[in-house]
């Protein structure tokens, strides 16, 4: 009930203010897979793996949004939310939970969204393997909230703390495989790219709707292992970062 009542005033807060809130979140992924497009198309380059680019880059953008967008969000819940926690019934914990439903809810709705308008004007199928995706998409949301978690605990001790995860992070958007096969790359680079668990999470998914797609570096395992990984701690840092927002 307490987190029902945090995503509904969630929603109105990040959505309710502008008409375009809504459709922000649809506009962003549509431009930069329009972008890469359109600049694979003008080289002449197509699909590594066939059919539309579209299709190729929405399965490489939408899982990595999912990541960085939900443990981004994280970042401020202990600092902006702060005067909430002035509600007996209301705990941090809540406020994490709520916000990651949220974030959570609002990238299945758009992915959804996104993925029938490109099955409906012929740019890409449905998926193939539903399970497998399911399977991926569980995995990856488990290491965004771990690291959103980590992140409320850093960005309540360091309070410039999510200007250094935006530039730590940037660099995956390169060295995720979103607009490549992480297979097709030289093997020296291929030895440092395997060490980012977003590479696995986007391959994962590829695989959902490529059934001919063999990805050879794909470790299900590691991604796995990552996220209960990063979720543990996230939670253990979660109660430093309850005392010390209290001090604040």
């Amino acid at each position: 009930e307490v987190v029902g009542a945090l995503i509904l005033r969630d929603t109105h807060i990040r959505f309710g203010r502008t008409r375009l809130g809504y459709l922000w979140v649809l506009i962003e992924p549509i431009a930069h897979a329009v972008g890469l497009s359109l600049v694979h198309y003008a080289l002449g380059r197509r699909s590594p793996l066939g059919g539309s680019m579209a299709l190729f880059f929405m399965t490489g953008l939408l899982p990595f949004f999912l990541w960085s967008k939900v443990s981004s969000r994280l970042v401020s819940a202990f600092t902006s939310d702060r005067p909430l926690l002035n509600v007996p019934v209301v705990t941090h914990l809540d406020i994490l939970i709520a916000r990651a439903l949220l974030e959570g809810a609002t990238w299945l709705v758009v992915s959804s969204i996104l993925i029938a308008l490109l099955v409906a004007i012929g740019f890409g199928p449905w998926p193939d393997d539903l399970g497998s995706l399911c399977g991926a998409i569980g995995a990856l949301f488990l290491l965004a909230v771990g690291v959103g978690m980590i992140n409320a605990t850093m960005s309540a001790l360091l309070q410039s703390w999510h200007n250094v995860f935006g530039i730590v992070t940037r660099p995956l958007y390169l060295s995720s495989g979103i607009f490549y096969l992480v297979d097709q790359v030289p093997a020296t680079a291929q030895r440092f790219l395997v060490w980012n668990p977003l590479v696995h999470g986007i391959e994962w998914v590829r695989m959902s709707f490529y059934p001919s797609y063999g990805a050879v570096t794909l470790d299900k395992a590691y991604l796995v292992q990552c996220a209960v990984v990063a979720f543990v701690l996230g939670l253990a840092l979660e109660r430093l970062g309850r005392r010390k927002a209290e001090a604040i």
